[in-house]
Protein backbone atom coordinates (compact mmCIF):
# COMPACT_ATOMS: atom_id res chain seq x y z
CA UNK A 1 0.00 0.00 0.00
CA UNK A 2 0.97 3.46 -0.64
CA UNK A 3 2.86 4.69 2.46
CA UNK A 4 1.19 8.03 2.23
CA UNK A 5 -2.26 6.34 1.88
CA UNK A 6 -1.45 4.29 5.07
CA UNK A 7 -0.71 7.33 7.15
CA UNK A 8 -3.91 8.69 6.04
CA UNK A 9 -5.64 5.82 7.27
CA UNK A 10 -3.97 5.49 10.36
CA UNK A 11 -4.54 9.04 10.51
CA UNK A 12 -7.81 8.99 10.43
CA UNK A 13 -8.37 6.14 13.25
CA UNK A 14 -6.90 8.43 15.39
CA UNK A 15 -8.78 11.04 15.00
CA UNK A 16 -12.01 8.69 15.03
CA UNK A 17 -10.39 7.87 18.76
CA UNK A 18 -9.48 11.76 20.28
CA UNK A 19 -13.16 12.41 18.59
CA UNK A 20 -14.85 9.35 20.60
CA UNK A 21 -12.60 10.29 24.02
CA UNK A 22 -13.68 13.74 23.21
CA UNK A 23 -17.43 12.92 23.13
CA UNK A 24 -17.18 10.62 26.24
CA UNK A 25 -15.25 13.82 28.44
CA UNK A 26 -17.82 15.80 27.00
CA UNK A 27 -20.87 14.23 28.27
CA UNK A 28 -19.33 13.94 32.04
CA UNK A 29 -21.13 17.28 32.73
CA UNK A 30 -24.41 16.02 31.82
CA UNK A 31 -23.97 12.58 33.93
CA UNK A 32 -23.37 14.77 36.92
CA UNK A 33 -26.48 17.01 36.13
CA UNK A 34 -28.39 13.43 36.55
CA UNK A 35 -27.01 13.48 40.20
CA UNK A 36 -27.63 17.54 40.65
CA UNK A 37 -31.37 17.14 39.69
CA UNK A 38 -32.50 14.77 42.31
CA UNK A 39 -30.61 17.11 44.98
CA UNK A 40 -32.43 19.78 44.06
CA UNK A 41 -36.11 18.24 44.01
CA UNK A 42 -34.52 16.83 47.30
CA UNK A 43 -33.71 20.11 48.55
CA UNK A 44 -37.21 22.20 47.04
CA UNK A 45 -39.30 19.52 48.89
CA UNK A 46 -37.20 20.22 52.50
CA UNK A 47 -37.75 23.95 51.90
CA UNK A 48 -41.35 23.60 51.00
CA UNK A 49 -41.80 21.87 54.06
CA UNK A 50 -39.54 23.58 56.24
CA UNK A 51 -41.94 27.07 55.03
CA UNK A 52 -45.66 25.13 56.26
CA UNK A 53 -43.70 23.91 59.01
CA UNK A 54 -42.44 27.37 59.99
CA UNK A 55 -46.51 28.97 58.82
CA UNK A 56 -47.77 26.63 61.22
CA UNK A 57 -45.50 27.43 63.85
CA UNK A 58 -45.66 31.27 63.27
CA UNK A 59 -50.12 30.81 63.62
CA UNK A 60 -49.74 28.27 66.37
CA UNK A 61 -47.84 31.16 67.99
CA UNK A 62 -50.65 33.88 67.66
CA UNK A 63 -53.15 31.48 68.71
CA UNK A 64 -51.14 30.95 71.90
CA UNK A 65 -50.90 35.18 72.28
CA UNK A 66 -54.47 35.09 71.39
CA UNK A 67 -55.24 32.40 74.37
CA UNK A 68 -53.27 34.74 76.59
CA UNK A 69 -55.13 37.55 75.82
CA UNK A 70 -58.72 36.18 76.37
CA UNK A 71 -57.15 34.25 79.63
CA UNK A 72 -56.07 38.01 81.11
CA UNK A 73 -59.55 39.22 80.02
CA UNK A 74 -61.34 36.37 82.05
CA UNK A 75 -58.61 36.80 85.15
CA UNK A 76 -59.88 40.64 84.87
CA UNK A 77 -63.30 39.86 84.50
CA UNK A 78 -63.39 37.12 87.73
CA UNK A 79 -61.32 40.00 89.77
CA UNK A 80 -64.75 42.29 89.56
CA UNK A 81 -66.86 39.82 90.24
CA UNK A 82 -66.77 41.21 94.32
CA UNK A 83 -68.24 44.53 92.71
CA UNK A 84 -70.97 42.92 91.37
CA UNK A 85 -74.39 44.31 93.19
CA UNK A 86 -77.45 42.96 91.42
CA UNK A 87 -78.09 39.40 90.10
CA UNK A 88 -78.62 40.80 86.94
CA UNK A 89 -75.51 42.05 86.70
CA UNK A 90 -74.01 39.05 88.07
CA UNK A 91 -75.90 36.98 85.65
CA UNK A 92 -74.49 39.27 82.50
CA UNK A 93 -71.49 38.91 83.90
CA UNK A 94 -70.85 35.22 84.23
CA UNK A 95 -72.48 35.15 80.58
CA UNK A 96 -69.62 37.43 79.44
CA UNK A 97 -66.83 34.81 81.32
CA UNK A 98 -68.47 31.95 79.20
CA UNK A 99 -68.24 33.65 76.02
CA UNK A 100 -64.80 34.14 76.83
CA UNK A 101 -64.05 30.83 78.07
CA UNK A 102 -65.71 29.16 75.26
CA UNK A 103 -63.56 31.20 72.74
CA UNK A 104 -60.49 30.05 74.91
CA UNK A 105 -62.06 26.08 74.26
CA UNK A 106 -61.94 26.59 70.39
CA UNK A 107 -58.86 27.83 70.30
CA UNK A 108 -57.19 25.71 72.38
CA UNK A 109 -59.00 22.71 70.34
CA UNK A 110 -57.37 24.69 67.41
CA UNK A 111 -54.12 24.49 68.91
CA UNK A 112 -53.92 20.99 69.32
CA UNK A 113 -54.78 20.29 66.55
CA UNK A 114 -51.78 22.02 65.00
CA UNK A 115 -49.91 20.29 67.66
CA UNK A 116 -50.36 17.16 65.94
CA UNK A 117 -49.85 18.78 62.55
CA UNK A 118 -46.32 20.08 63.53
CA UNK A 119 -45.57 16.31 64.60
CA UNK A 120 -46.29 15.24 61.45
CA UNK A 121 -44.67 18.37 59.48
CA UNK A 122 -41.58 17.51 62.01
CA UNK A 123 -41.45 13.76 61.04
CA UNK A 124 -41.63 14.95 57.76
CA UNK A 125 -38.83 16.88 57.56
CA UNK A 126 -36.56 14.80 58.68
CA UNK A 127 -37.46 12.70 56.90
CA UNK A 128 -36.49 15.44 53.52
CA UNK A 129 -33.49 15.99 55.52
CA UNK A 130 -32.08 12.43 54.77
CA UNK A 131 -33.38 12.54 51.51
CA UNK A 132 -31.07 15.95 51.12
CA UNK A 133 -28.36 14.37 52.82
CA UNK A 134 -28.10 10.97 50.89
CA UNK A 135 -28.82 13.15 47.26
CA UNK A 136 -25.54 15.43 48.95
CA UNK A 137 -23.43 12.25 49.37
CA UNK A 138 -24.22 10.31 46.12
CA UNK A 139 -23.55 13.61 44.18
CA UNK A 140 -20.34 14.18 46.00
CA UNK A 141 -19.37 10.31 45.36
CA UNK A 142 -19.76 10.92 41.39
CA UNK A 143 -17.96 13.83 41.20
CA UNK A 144 -15.08 12.23 42.78
CA UNK A 145 -15.23 9.33 40.10
CA UNK A 146 -16.37 11.74 37.05
CA UNK A 147 -13.39 14.02 37.81
CA UNK A 148 -11.49 10.67 37.83
CA UNK A 149 -12.66 9.68 34.58
CA UNK A 150 -11.88 13.14 33.23
CA UNK A 151 -8.31 12.89 34.20
CA UNK A 152 -8.39 9.59 32.31
CA UNK A 153 -9.63 11.32 29.83
CA UNK A 154 -7.42 13.99 29.26
CA UNK A 155 -4.73 11.92 29.54
CA UNK A 156 -6.11 9.30 26.90
CA UNK A 157 -6.49 13.08 24.82
CA UNK A 158 -3.00 13.80 25.24
CA UNK A 159 -1.60 10.41 24.06
CA UNK A 160 -3.25 10.31 21.31
CA UNK A 161 -2.60 13.89 20.25
CA UNK A 162 1.08 12.97 20.48
CA UNK A 163 0.69 10.27 18.27
CA UNK A 164 -1.40 12.17 15.81
CA UNK A 165 1.38 15.11 15.87
CA UNK A 166 3.71 12.00 14.75
CA UNK A 167 1.83 10.63 11.56
CA UNK A 168 0.99 14.22 10.45
CA UNK A 169 4.93 14.95 10.34
CA UNK A 170 5.01 12.29 8.33
CA UNK A 171 2.29 13.04 5.71
CA UNK A 172 3.07 15.63 3.15
CA UNK A 173 1.71 18.71 3.33
CA UNK A 174 -0.41 19.13 0.75
CA UNK A 175 -1.73 15.67 1.05
CA UNK A 176 -2.52 16.40 5.06
CA UNK A 177 -4.19 20.24 3.56
CA UNK A 178 -6.30 18.08 1.48
CA UNK A 179 -7.39 15.87 4.35
CA UNK A 180 -8.27 18.38 6.66
CA UNK A 181 -10.27 20.49 3.97
CA UNK A 182 -12.17 16.78 3.41
CA UNK A 183 -13.13 16.65 7.34
CA UNK A 184 -14.12 20.38 7.51
CA UNK A 185 -16.38 19.96 5.07
CA UNK A 186 -17.80 16.58 5.22
CA UNK A 187 -17.51 16.26 9.09
CA UNK A 188 -17.14 12.52 8.96
CA UNK A 189 -14.80 9.77 7.40
CA UNK A 190 -13.02 11.30 4.41
CA UNK A 191 -10.64 8.16 3.84
CA UNK A 192 -12.90 5.68 2.62
CA UNK A 193 -13.11 2.08 1.31
CA UNK A 194 -14.24 1.04 -2.08
CA UNK A 195 -16.40 -2.02 -2.82
CA UNK A 196 -18.08 -3.49 -6.08
CA UNK A 197 -17.11 -0.79 -8.01
CA UNK A 198 -19.03 1.84 -5.18
CA UNK A 199 -17.21 4.72 -2.86
CA UNK A 200 -18.96 3.25 0.79
CA UNK A 201 -18.42 7.56 1.58
CA UNK A 202 -21.01 8.88 -0.81
CA UNK A 203 -22.55 5.53 -2.32
CA UNK A 204 -21.91 6.33 -5.86
CA UNK A 205 -20.46 4.07 -8.34
CA UNK A 206 -16.94 4.38 -9.53
CA UNK A 207 -16.00 4.39 -13.21
CA UNK A 208 -14.15 0.46 -13.57
CA UNK A 209 -10.82 2.36 -14.82
CA UNK A 210 -10.38 4.24 -11.61
CA UNK A 211 -11.57 1.22 -9.67
CA UNK A 212 -8.88 -0.59 -11.24
CA UNK A 213 -6.20 1.89 -9.93
CA UNK A 214 -8.16 2.20 -6.76
CA UNK A 215 -7.38 -1.62 -5.76
CA UNK A 216 -3.63 -1.50 -6.81
CA UNK A 217 -3.08 1.00 -3.59
CA UNK A 218 -0.09 2.45 -4.95
CA UNK A 219 -1.29 5.94 -5.48
CA UNK A 220 -3.58 8.42 -3.73
CA UNK A 221 -6.91 8.42 -5.13
CA UNK A 222 -9.90 10.35 -4.93
CA UNK A 223 -13.56 9.38 -5.51
CA UNK A 224 -14.85 12.05 -8.31
CA UNK A 225 -17.94 12.61 -7.06
CA UNK A 226 -16.92 13.64 -2.99
CA UNK A 227 -13.23 13.60 -3.54
CA UNK A 228 -12.88 11.35 -0.32
CA UNK A 229 -9.39 9.58 -0.24
CA UNK A 230 -10.61 6.33 -1.52
CA UNK A 231 -9.08 2.54 -0.94
CA UNK A 232 -8.98 -1.16 -1.61
CA UNK A 233 -9.53 -3.83 0.74
CA UNK A 234 -9.05 -7.17 0.42
CA UNK A 235 -12.21 -9.28 1.53
CA UNK A 236 -11.15 -12.43 3.55
CA UNK A 237 -11.95 -15.62 2.02
CA UNK A 238 -15.21 -17.10 2.80
CA UNK A 239 -16.79 -20.76 3.12
CA UNK A 240 -19.39 -22.17 1.34
CA UNK A 241 -21.92 -20.60 3.91
CA UNK A 242 -20.70 -17.13 3.15
CA UNK A 243 -18.59 -16.96 6.40
CA UNK A 244 -14.73 -15.64 6.47
CA UNK A 245 -12.01 -17.63 7.11
CA UNK A 246 -10.07 -16.69 9.95
CA UNK A 247 -6.51 -17.76 9.82
CA UNK A 248 -5.55 -20.29 12.03
CA UNK A 249 -3.96 -19.53 15.09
Amino acid sequence: MNEQLKFLIELQELDSAILSIAEKAESLPRKLEQYKTPLKEAHDAYQKANLSYDSLNKKKKDKDLKLDEIQDKVNKLKTRGSDIKTNKEYEAHLKEIQVFEKNMSDIEDEILVMMEEIDSFEKELKSEELKVKKAEEELKEQEVILGSEQKQFQADLDKEKAKRAEFVSRIKEEHYRSYMNLMDRLGDKVVVETKNEVCLGCNTNIPPQLYNDIRKNDELQHCFYCTRFLYYKESPPQDDQGQDLAPSA
